[in-house]
Parts: structure tokens; C-alpha cells; sequence
């Protein structure tokens, strides 16, 4: 099972696939991956992005912008697109996205190349959207559209396997995907639905995450990371923060669920997209795999039995 063709089927309703082979593989249970591959840009993060395109729609704004590393930027671009809305993306310079000219070219989207990390992006498109009355479509700014968007994950799970699982593993960057899927299980349990929640698991990079690093040490809350600590490369660079913009909230549901966070190295990450490549036949990015390696840490440390579901976010 590949990687949809872009803009090629609706958005959300992604597939959920039982994992055998690597059920035998690494000796456990019940494993499935839940393909975000399978949305019009290829990502999660259209989930998000179009919740926010339709609330600046709404509101008469001409312009979205945000601070990228790629994904979330080309989802921007693709929804504000179709309604004839303008998006002006924020690029880290050092980590340029191989996706910038389909931003450009295919979706009609500006480009603003930043000097510095993906949080200097993300504060220089805040300032300008302020400047600008432009709509500011940045995590954390409008934070109830991003656990919106990514709670309807939890019932497309839940719809799948007709309980909520044992645990889902996600990769974390700023928090937000962990954040809403937990918040998608809780209104779940107050329907009625579910008598219990699922452990969460952050997985993310050992080059750094606030989320993972504060909840690893027993934070009372989420600090963020020295800026100078962080180590990026091009496998992680998804993943790395110093400042999780939706971390605090990410954070109480690895709380609240009893959960577990998990540091993945690049050659995990590395490993694990081809194993899942070649044994399911699943294509994603490292990163996004980073939830299968951190659920092995788990469950290598943990005696969990039952269902177990690891977003595949790319």
C-alpha cells in the first residue's frame, strides 16, 4: 500500500490497516497503522490546515500566513488555493523544503525564507500577520481548530476497530496532532462510546522536544529546551523543537492517559521506514515513523497487551 497520488481523494477517512507482518515481526499483539499518507496533500496536516483556510475564509481575510518546515505550509497553500486566498509560508532557509516549488508553483503560494530555526519562522510570520491583518494559521493561535481537526482521528480509529485502543503512539513536533486525537478520545468517553482512554505516546526526536524532554524528567509542565541544545538534521527536522507551541496541552494528555514519551534516533527512524516499506508496503517519511519506534521502546519496557495503533503522519 503506497503513498496516494496528491490532491487524488478527500480529506480524513485514511485507512486503517492491521500490520501483521510486523505483528510477527516484533511480537505483539494487535498493531495497526493509521495511513495520514492518504489525504489530498499527503500529509495530517491538512486536517488542521483546512479547518483554518474555511475560518479565514469566513472572516474575510485574504491571506494566511505561517511559519513551515514544508508539510504544514503546502497544506496552507493547497486549501487556501481552492478559495482563492493568498498564503504566504515562512521557510527556515537552512531547511529549505523540497516542497517549496510545489508550493509556489502549484498552489500559487509565497514564499518568505527566514534566517534561523522553524520557531524564528513561525515568530516572523506572527509579527507580519499582525502588521498585515493577515490571518495567522501558526499552532497554538487558534489552538481549539487544531484539536478539532485532528480529533476526528480518535473516532476514524475507534469507527475501525469499535474500541478505543490500548495505546496510540504519535510523532510530536509541536504537540498538536497528540493533543487533539487524546481530545477526540475524551469526547468519545463523555458520549458513551468508550469506558476508557488510551495511553498516548509522544515520539520524537533525541535531537530535542520540548514535550518528550519535560514529561522524561518529570516536569510539573512542559519547559522548553535551551536553544543551543537542539541538534537538527534532515531526517528529524519535522520532529525538532526547542518551543512546542501546543505542548502544554500535549503534555496533559501524556498526563492525563498515564501515557509515555519516547526519544527516536534518525537511525531508528531511518530503519523503521524501511521496514514498514518493505514488510507492508507502506511508504512514509523517517519521521513519521518515529511512532513506530518509540511504541517498540514501550512495549520492550511494559507489559501491554491489546490494541495498538501508531500514526503514520506522512
Amino acid at each position: 500500500m503506497g503513498l496516494r497520488s496528491m490532491d487524488a481523494g478527500k480529506l480524513g477517512d485514511t485507512p486503517l490497516i492491521r500490520a501483521r507482518k510486523i505483528e510477527e515481526y516484533l511480537g505483539v499483539e494487535r498493531f495497526y497503522l493509521k495511513l495520514e499518507t492518504y489525504n489530498p496533500t499527503g500529509t495530517h496536516k491538512d486536517r488542521a490546515a483546512s479547518l483554518h483556510v474555511e475560518k479565514a475564509f469566513e472572516n474575510h481575510f485574504d491571506t494566511l500566513v505561517t511559519g513551515s518546515c514544508g508539510n504544514y505550509g503546502t497544506s496552507i497553500a493547497y486549501y487556501a488555493n481552492l478559495k482563492g486566498l493568498n498564503a504566504r509560508l515562512y521557510l527556515p532557509k537552512k531547511f529549505l523544503s523540497p516542497r517549496a516549488t510545489e508550493m509556489q508553483e502549484r498552489y500559487n503560494a509565497t514564499i518568505v525564507t527566514v534566517d534561523g530555526l522553524y520557531e524564528d519562522a513561525v515568530e516572523m510570520s506572527k509579527r507580519d500577520a499582525v502588521q498585515n491583518n493577515w490571518f495567522d494559521a501558526n499552532p497554538g493561535t487558534h489552538q481549539q481548530l487544531g484539536l478539532m481537526g485532528y480529533s476526528k482521528i480518535a473516532s476514524e480509529i475507534f469507527e475501525a476497530i469499535g474500541e478505543a485502543p490500548e495505546t496510540v503512539s504519535v510523532p510530536v513536533g509541536n504537540g498538536t496532532t497528540l493533543a487533539g486525537i487524546y481530545h477526540g478520545f475524551r469526547e468519545l468517553r463523555e458520549m458513551g462510546k468508550i469506558d476508557r482512554m488510551p495511553r498516548m505516546i509522544a515520539a520524537s526526536t533525541d535531537g530535542g522536544n520540548p514535550v518528550v524532554e519535560s514529561f522524561i524528567n518529570h516536569r510539573e509542565k512542559i519547559v522548553d529546551i535551551p536553544r543551543e541544545a537542539i541538534r537538527e538534521s534532515e531526517i528529524n527536522e519535522p520532529l525538532v523543537n526547542y518551543h512546542a507551541y501546543d505542548g502544554d496541552i500535549a503534555y496533559e494528555a501524556l498526563v492525563e492517559s498515564n501515557g509515555f514519551a519516547e526519544y527516536v534516533t534518525d537511525a531508528e527512524m531511518k530503519a523503521y521506514k524501511e521496514l514498514i516499506r518493505k514488510i507492508e508496503g507502506v511508504e512514509a517519511i523517517p519521521a513519521a515513523t518515529a511512532s513506530v519506534a518509540a511504541l517498540v521502546h514501550v512495549l520492550g519496557k511494559n507489559r501491554i497487551s491489546g490494541d495498538h495503533v501508531s500514526i503514520i503522519t506522512g
